[in-house]
């Protein structure tokens, strides 16, 4: 599997646990995205982090996505990170889906599924 370059901001404010919860998220996703986008150009992370009163953190991502003839673009914000990042790429690969129909692309027709048309 080749894993290409994500641009990651703002990911220097985080734990080092939360470094690793998004780094291994973002992997993962990732590879899911290139699935659907097959010369997938830039792929783009921003993580923004507000302080609450007390202990409470929000984060807010914006994920942008190009490829040679299209962008994408999803945001999210919410006070858990992985939850917000899950969502987030949920909403990018749904875009994505709609807009391209990668999904249309693999079917496949088992011959059991043809009619057979009888002489």
């Amino acid at each position: 599997m080749d894993i290409g370059i994500i641009h990651a901001k703002g990911v220097d404010l985080l734990t080092e646990k939360e470094k690793q919860l998004t780094n291994r998220l973002l992997n993962e996703y990732y590879v899911r995205i290139q699935r659907q986008i097959k010369n997938l150009t830039v792929f783009s992370f921003d993580l923004k982090e507000y302080k609450k009163e007390g202990k409470a953190k929000k984060f807010s991502v914006h994920i942008r996505v190009e490829a040679p003839t299209r962008i994408f673009e999803a945001d999210y914000a919410d006070w858990d990170l992985a939850r917000t990042i899950h969502k987030v790429l949920n909403k990018l690969m749904n875009e994505i889906e709609k807009r391209l129909h990668s999904s249309d692309q693999h079917l496949r027709v088992r011959k059991s599924q043809l009619k057979r048309v009888r002489k």
